[in-house]
């Protein structure tokens, strides 16, 4: 099957707030996961468009190398960054390789808009668990456990925030999910009509820095 391949030109304008971000990486860490989960993605963000139309990425992170547009603070953890930095910066320092967008259909709302806020500012100042947390977070997400919001990883946080923003039921937890939940593989059962699209992959060569 050929797979759909757009520049990030062509997809930008294109793209709203709770749209979804795959990314392949090429490091050991980020092969390792892909290698546990059986899946060719090893991180997964949301896109966040703000009100001046900026595309913008809500991820979490171990990365500190791009100032958060909230804070202005370069920091690990939850963090909103410039979603072109982010995939030009990663494709530069050989972080990740690969990219792939789905878009939501769902309404945005102001509601929506309010709800992601809050939740944003709430836990802003979390950090990025090691390695050893991230897999026992995971491993008690599976027996039903909810960890606390003092550490995300990357799918932890866009589960809570599909939680937040009522796309996604709260009967899993949040630490549960890994990027291949977030997959058209996978399925993602999503609450009321908003649906994920399938996965759009990006040009690398049109956004590097």
């Amino acid at each position: 099957m050929k797979l759909l391949t757009v520049t990030y030109q062509e997809i930008e304008p294109k793209l709203q707030t709770g749209d979804i971000l795959l990314a392949h990486g090429v490091a050991k860490g980020s092969q390792r996961i892909e290698e546990l989960e059986h899946c060719p993605w090893s991180h997964v963000a949301m896109v966040v468009r703000d009100p001046d139309g900026e595309a913008l990425l809500w991820e979490s992170t171990s990365l500190d190398n791009l100032e958060d547009t909230w804070l202005h603070v370069k920091k690990s953890g939850p963090q909103l960054v410039k979603l072109r930095d982010r995939l030009s910066t990663d494709v530069g320092n050989h972080y990740d390789s690969i990219f792939a967008i789905r878009q939501l259909q769902a309404d945005r709302t102001p509601e929506m808009q309010d709800l992601l806020d809050r939740f944003i500012e709430e836990v802003h100042g979390a950090v990025f668990p090691d390695k050893k947390r991230m897999y026992w977070e995971i491993i008690e997400g599976k027996f039903g456990i909810t960890s606390s919001f003092r550490d995300f990883f990357c799918s932890k946080l866009l589960a809570e925030t599909y939680i937040q923003l009522n796309l996604l039921s709260s009967t899993k937890a949040p630490n549960s999910y890994e990027p291949r939940d977030f997959t058209s593989r996978h399925r993602l059962s999503l609450l009321g009509d908003a649906k994920l699209g399938e996965e759009i992959y990006l040009d690398a060569s049109s956004f590097r820095a």
